[in-house]
């Protein structure tokens, strides 16, 4: 078992982007980017902290998956699910974080990766129908 001692926001956020897939340099822009967008102050807990960097996601794959109809949680891990299955965390350049914004190629790719679990259900009258008894109906070569 290991243990993980957070210190600050930057801990926070750094451990957060671990399940990204960021490491390194690249996780560090991105952790310096996402904290000039949270607004200050913020409060020392991480869950909150933690929404901030959700919300600022959230965006992002509101921007990507435009037409999807889902609720803004499963939204989110729709997205978390597409940039881990592209392997995100490698294809991101450094300017590509400082920016929070991703390649058109890597959008493609995650576009691919959109899972729709069931269409979407349309309601409309259905026309009566005959329904008739196979057993009972006569052949016609009898």
């Amino acid at each position: 078992m290991a243990a993980l001692i957070i210190q600050n926001k930057e801990d926070i956020l750094a451990a957060y982007l671990k399940t990204f897939g960021f490491v390194g340099k690249k996780a560090d822009v991105l952790t310096a980017a996402l904290l000039q967008k949270i607004p200050e102050p913020i409060s020392k807990n991480g869950e909150e902290l933690i929404a901030y960097a959700d919300k600022i996601i959230l965006k992002v794959a509101k921007n990507i998956f435009k037409n999807a109809k889902l609720a803004d949680e499963q939204l989110l891990a729709q997205f978390k699910l597409c940039f881990l299955l592209c392997g995100g965390a490698e294809k991101c350049t450094l300017d590509n974080l400082k920016k929070i914004e991703f390649s058109a190629d890597l959008v493609e790719q995650m576009k691919k990766h959109f899972v729709i679990n069931a269409p979407q259900y349309h309601m409309s009258v259905m026309k009566p129908q005959k329904i008739e008894n196979f057993r009972t109906k006569k052949k016609k070569n009898d």
